[in-house]
């Protein structure tokens, strides 16, 4: 199946905002921006073997010209990146540069590979695959998503930019929608992702974007549903937090327990280390809420003892600005657990404005 037939499926599916199953395979890897996800080789299960580079695909012939055989070394990483070789995937790529230095398919992947760690290479890659090939939407797109953060406006001229020369590019458009999310311009960012999913209609990255983006826009029982289809789709703890998140806010707390109770095991148990990321404590606060609305204080407040645990006197101090802002102004500010505060808490869960609120506080 040729590269330009992919594109007309894609551009076609575009206008028509309908699924392109029948046209598109979804690319692991994708086209633009960090690449969507590593392995998916398993060495026939042994993981080890792969580490050791038992399952590497084949040396590329050195009796091919310069030229095919820096192509060859492109899709060479490319298998190498299935089997977690990333360092290889990346000095293969080197070597493809070295061979062929208007290869700008391999300057693309290597600049890609190396977000987000080494993000000064990725630039210097992508800004020589543009300066050969300025009509390059890939690049355009990367480069957008590399300005993220510093130069939002030059990252979003970028992304338009790559979007119009290729209606078709799913990544593109996902980067954009990020670009525009950061600019508070929510509604356009959805549409961009709107037709993202058209094009793959099974790209979780896409689906889980947007899914934030509906849960930033009030729009609960949309972002659920796309939780939910990237939940069906692979295991995804980013999804079931929020997921768990739009079904409280929907007032569903039976639901929201369910999937809290996946990410950190069953109430009343002795904690783990938790899942990674700074919103762990708050995933208890919120289960601690759903606790509370569903009628069982006692596991609520065993909840409240695991903040104190893994948040110290800073989370209770945030619970206590919070608290004290929002109708229990005698709740001390002193970082401290005390049945004062236990019991402003549960107050607080059971009214809605007030327990919406401290869920879903940020920062």
């Amino acid at each position: 199946m040729s590269s330009a037939f992919l594109r007309h499926c894609a551009v076609v599916a575009v206008l028509a905002l309908a699924p392109l199953a029948p046209c598109f395979a979804t690319d692991p890897l994708g086209t633009a921006g960090p690449i969507r996800s590593a392995g998916g080789d398993s060495c026939n299960g042994d993981f080890e073997a792969a580490a050791r580079g038992t399952c590497d695909p084949p040396p590329v012939v050195s009796t091919l010209s310069p030229e095919r055989r820096s192509q060859a070394r492109v899709e060479r990483a490319r298998q190498l990146v299935s089997l977690l070789r990333m360092e290889q995937a990346v000095l293969e790529l080197d070597a493809a540069v070295t061979e062929d230095t208007a290869n700008g398919a391999a300057r693309l992947l290597r600049g890609r590979l190396n977000i987000p760690a080494k993000v000064d290479e990725a630039k210097r890659d992508i800004d020589a695959t543009l300066r050969a090939d300025p009509g390059n939407a890939d690049a355009l797109a990367t480069r957008a998503f590399i300005l993220m953060g510093w130069d939002d406006q030059g990252g979003l001229q970028d992304a338009t930019q790559a979007r119009v020369l290729d209606p078709g590019n799913a990544d593109a458009r996902w980067i954009r929608s990020l670009l525009l999310m950061r600019m508070g311009r929510l509604e356009e960012a959805e549409v961009d992702l709107n037709f993202a999913a058209a094009i793959e209609p099974g790209n979780p990255r896409t689906l889980m974007s947007r899914a934030e983006i509906r849960m930033l826009m009030g729009k609960a029982a949309e972002a659920r549903d796309d939780a939910t289809a990237v939940l069906a789709i692979r295991p995804d703890l980013g999804a079931l937090q929020l997921r768990a998140v739009v079904q409280a806010q929907s007032g569903d707390y039976a639901a929201a327990l369910d999937d809290l109770n996946v990410i950190l095991g069953p109430p009343g148990g002795r904690p783990g280390s938790g899942p990674p990321g700074r919103d762990f404590v708050d995933l208890y606060v919120q289960r601690a809420l759903a606790l509370t609305r569903v009628g069982r204080p006692a596991d609520a407040r065993h909840d409240l003892e695991t903040i104190v645990t893994f948040g110290g006197a800073r989370a209770l101090l945030q619970l206590q600005v919070y608290l004290r802002g929002h109708g229990f102004p005698d709740v001390a500010l002193d970082g401290k657990r005390s049945d004062q505060l236990d019991d402003a808490l549960q107050a607080c869960f059971i009214n809605d404005a007030c327990g919406r609120g401290v869920t879903f506080r940020r920062g």
